[in-house]
């Protein structure tokens, strides 16, 4: 066989192979069971992802800021004197001049406040991190919390979503976070996300035909104390094995705060739910 003929030979068959995917592969590609989100080298959810989940915090505030607020630049004041000069050592210069970088990265010159499609657009660069960081670590208490504020309000999320999709979220987060056994912090997520799945059947009371009734919401509430059980716990665990002293003590008082925070909101939403039950039986002895 020539040379030529052995060229238009493999031709032929890498353009038969190509037709043959693109037949075959569009099905596969129109199955929304197979439409899954990428995992690289399974970092999500992994102790890599979680460390890069909170590496994340600081651009994810930087585009919320500036989404929100429109990226007006911050006046400086004149009359600050400078700092005094004192000798460094190398390693302390070059770390000012990278801090330096960073601040430069984020700053905004423009002295006009950004334009609305700007806004949308910086929030929507918040919202993408967002999502993103959620998937590397669904037990992350902030990113859940402020994904899921992007879900239900309107004025900041770029992408309407219904509650279902909110929800459905929160179920995610719920049964992620109580598989983790190792750590009591999952729970205090898991125990946030009942929280949110509990208000948006109270919003649901709203509507002509509620899809919730009080037994559905009561076993939220029992949900929510599940979840604070576990983290209560998973926490004394903790305090046996010292496995506190391996966090700072800020660490430690936001979990204590959050702890708190979600116990409140416990509270407020059960004496709302015993009002709800009262009228739901108050009909019922009428008759």
């Amino acid at each position: 066989m020539s040379r030529l003929s052995s060229i238009a030979l493999s031709t032929a068959l890498i353009g038969a192979g190509a037709l043959a995917w693109a037949v075959a592969g569009r099905p596969l590609l129109a199955n929304p069971d197979l439409d899954t989100p990428l995992n690289a080298l399974g970092i999500n959810r992994s102790p890599y992802g979680e460390v890069l989940a909170m590496a994340l915090q600081g651009p994810i505030d930087t585009f919320f800021d500036a989404g929100v607020s429109g990226g007006a630049p911050e006046p400086k004041d004149a009359a600050d004197p400078p700092p005094a000069a004192t000798p460094r050592t190398l390693n302390a210069r070059f770390e000012t001049l990278l801090i330096s970088f960073d601040k430069a990265l984020a700053a905004r010159t423009n002295p006009k406040v950004g334009s609305d499609a700007m806004k949308r657009h910086l929030r929507r660069q918040a919202e993408d991190k967002l999502r993103f960081a959620y998937q590397l670590d669904p037990a992350h208490y902030g990113n859940y919390n402020s994904l899921h504020f992007f879900l239900t309000e309107p004025e900041l999320g770029t992408r309407p979503q219904l509650t279902a999709a909110a929800a459905k979220l929160a179920e995610d987060t719920i049964q992620y976070c109580l598989k983790q056994d190792h750590d009591p912090r999952p729970a205090l997520t898991a125990a946030a996300a009942a929280t949110n799945i509990l208000e948006l059947m109270f919003n649901d009371q709203h509507n002509a035909t509620p899809k919730y009734d009080t037994t559905q919401m009561r076993q939220c509430l029992n949900l929510i104390d599940h979840c604070l059980a576990r983290y209560d716990e998973v926490a004394q665990q903790w305090d046996q094995s010292k496995q506190w002293n391996l966090l700072s003590p800020q660490r430690v008082a936001e979990c204590e705060e959050r702890r708190q925070f979600i116990t409140k909101i416990r509270d407020t939403q059960n004496q709302t739910l015993l009002h709800l039950e009262h009228n739901h039986l108050a009909p019922q002895a009428s008759n």
